[in-house]
């Protein structure tokens, strides 16, 4: 059941992608924020989408980093937030081969998402070993904590808890250093969840 409903909730999250980037350059600023303030997950899809495409289409690739830019401000706005802004401006200012490896790393990552909804935790994580080898070789921080995170977690349900440790708090601490306030809070709930497994509720809450 659980499989099910990750699968679900990753096709559920490509679809709004897919609306708000093409909402991206037409629709008012005002609304822009609200549907970043509504959807904040289809906006970090989006603006992922828009570098694969920006990496398929090199002609268009400076339209698909102005429809990642005009999302990552909107984001910004609705959440006072910046984090998106400033993945969207090192992108931008990247070489292609660059560009080429990190949408290489994150598209790894996502298969490790569709692997752990068909196959189970273990083999994800040898799909996110190396998303996480890969974004380390870039050099992109973004990519590897949370690459460590999905791994982290994966041992928590793998019952490997010393070893969910060390990849959940080391996802915590760079996530914290970059400002990815998403990927440090999901860090934190697994953290909690290991407490709660050890028997340590006081830790969990």
């Amino acid at each position: 059941m659980i499989r099910l409903v990750v699968l679900a909730a990753l096709m559920a999250q490509s679809s709004a992608a897919d609306s708000l980037r093409l909402l991206a350059l037409r629709m008012p600023e005002t609304g822009l924020v609200a549907e970043a303030r509504s959807r904040p997950l289809a906006v970090r899809e989006a603006v992922a989408e828009s570098f694969v495409k920006a990496v398929r289409s090199p002609r268009r690739a400076e339209e698909e980093i102005a429809v990642a830019r005009r999302l990552a401000g909107a984001h910004a706005a609705a959440w006072a937030d910046s984090f998106l802004v400033r993945e969207v401006a090192r992108f931008a200012g990247w070489p292609s081969t660059r560009r080429i490896a990190k949408v290489g790393a994150d598209s790894l990552r996502k298969a490790g998402v569709a692997a752990y909804g068909r196959d189970g935790p273990g083999a994800a994580i040898r799909i996110w070993q190396r998303a996480l080898a890969r974004s380390a070789g870039i050099p992109d921080n973004a990519g590897v904590a949370a690459a460590l995170g999905n791994i982290g977690t994966a041992f928590v349900d793998e019952t490997a808890l010393d070893s969910a440790g060390v990849y959940l708090e080391r996802a915590r601490k760079l996530a914290s250093k970059i400002g990815d306030l998403r990927v440090e809070a999901n860090a934190i709930g697994g953290l909690g969840d290991l407490s709660e497994r050890r028997g340590d509720l006081s830790t969990a809450r």
